[in-house]
């Protein structure tokens, strides 16, 4: 099986996907519409923590969150 990628205008997307699925050789695969829709779930996990530090250290930045000492959180460990 052969593999072509092609770039199509967006006005003319709708018309060439109809004309393609409408062709019963063709096999279309559509990539996922996001990144995060590729992730496994453990990789979801991952970066939802991730984009939660982001959003805390923003609100830090910004005064509505107190930040502790790093002192503080190394005693811990």
């Amino acid at each position: 099986m052969k593999q072509v990628i092609i770039n199509i205008p967006e006005k003319k997307f709708p018309f060439f996907m109809k004309l393609m699925k409408s062709l019963d050789f063709v096999k279309v695969v559509e990539p996922p519409k996001t990144l995060e829709e590729q992730l496994t779930p453990g990789q979801k996990e991952t970066w939802q923590n991730i984009k939660q530090g982001f959003i805390e250290l923003k609100m830090m930045e910004e005064g509505k969150l107190k930040a502790r000492p790093i002192q503080e959180l190394l005693d811990e460990l």
